[in-house]
């Protein structure tokens, strides 16, 4: 799916209109017609490029909006908003049609409503497609949420109201919905898998150089973008040290779900600090608050790396939530020793896969 090109802005949007369909004069391509697109793309026509499915999108929209998960998230949102113009649950649809598309910006929203599937959600009271009478061209037509507009409309509401509404929602009250609200309604939907396999991780989101990310600090990284003490770059080879350099970042501390077979990865809890912060007190938290908004039968093993090496609250959770926690120990640590003593006398070599001479095919 594409777009080619531009036409004139209308609404105020500062995005051309996308609605039409001819590939040969917009680039919009439906119907997996892959010679067609190529020709289109390589002529230069496209603007936008959308990766996800209309059906598949559509599909999962109608399957949420059928559950009622879609209405259940948008109450317990933490809406800004004393009167909402715009309902929650259409803001809510709106920023999940666009992660598949993989854009973040709302600027892309425009070309988004019109290739995703989530206008057939609605019914087309809110969006639908019109054929022109004289020359053919589809395009998105849509009734809105108020008549506040003289002129009709291309999406059913303006980009610029997301993006307002993303801005003002407070950052705290989303990260404890997120938190709580989210992870309540995937276990009402059984979506957490019987074995209860959960992942710890903490990781480095690297942001722009610019003071204005408030809480993100400066910090020293190496080119493979791990961390670099003061005293770890005197002991480095003056090559390796040129390749170091300052970047703004913070932490995502994350708990995430999975199965055995890796099928599916979900983040179910999140806390986003300070580079420079420990994320090993925060992970414990999250882990505290997450079995007592969800339930203490649903992690049932966590898998940590050593830095989160911590024998307090590793003995809490397994006393307080029945949790087993796996994770690989330092070597200069004495439970190491003891459970090498435990061991009768080994000798530890690499391992090398086995071969295996070429079998001669059968006369």
């Amino acid at each position: 799916m594409g777009r080619g090109r531009s036409g004139p802005v209308r609404g105020g949007w500062g995005q051309p209109q996308v609605g039409e369909d001819r590939a040969h004069d917009t680039g919009v391509v439906h119907g997996g017609d892959e010679t067609q697109a190529t020709a289109t793309a390589r002529a230069g026509h496209h603007v936008y490029l959308g990766a996800a499915n209309e059906i598949v999108e559509a599909d999962f929209f109608r399957f949420i909006h059928a559950r009622g998960s879609l209405d259940a998230l948008a109450r317990a949102y933490p809406s800004p908003r004393t009167k909402d113009e715009v309902p929650t649950r259409f803001y809510l649809a709106s920023n999940l049609s666009m992660r598949p598309h993989g854009v973040h910006s709302f600027h892309a929203y425009p070309y988004v409503v019109r290739c995703g599937g989530m206008q057939h959600v609605f019914g087309p009271t809110v969006a639908h497609k019109a054929t022109h009478p004289d020359t053919g061209d589809v395009t998105l037509s849509c009734a809105g949420f108020n008549a506040k507009n003289d002129y009709q409309r291309q999406t059913p509401c303006d980009q610029d109201v997301l993006r307002k509404f993303a801005k003002d929602t407070d950052a705290e009250l989303l990260t404890r919905w997120f938190n709580r609200d989210v992870p309540r309604l995937l276990k009402q939907h059984h979506a957490f898998d019987r074995e209860g396999l959960f992942i710890g991780d903490a990781s480095y989101v690297f942001v722009p150089d610019n003071a204005k990310y408030e809480r993100a600090v400066r910090l020293l990284f190496d080119a493979h973008g791990h961390p670099v003490e003061a005293d770890e770059l005197a002991r480095m080879a003056p090559a390796a040290a040129a390749t170091c350099a300052f970047r703004r970042c913070d932490t995502l501390v994350s708990l995430l779900h999975t199965d055995r077979q890796r099928r599916f990865c979900l983040r179910v809890a999140m806390q986003l600090v300070p580079g420079n912060e420990n994320e090993c007190p925060i992970l414990y938290d999250l882990v505290d608050q997450f079995v007592a908004d969800v339930g203490a039968d649903v992690i049932k093993r966590l898998l940590l790396d050593r830095g989160f090496l911590d024998g307090g609250k590793i003995a809490r959770c397994k006393r307080a939530h029945g949790i087993d926690i796996l994770i690989p120990l330092r070597t200069n640590m004495d439970v190491y020793q003891d459970a090498l003593g435990l061991l009768p006398e080994l000798r530890f070599r690499a391992y090398t896969a086995p071969t295996r001479e070429p079998v001669d095919a059968p006369r």
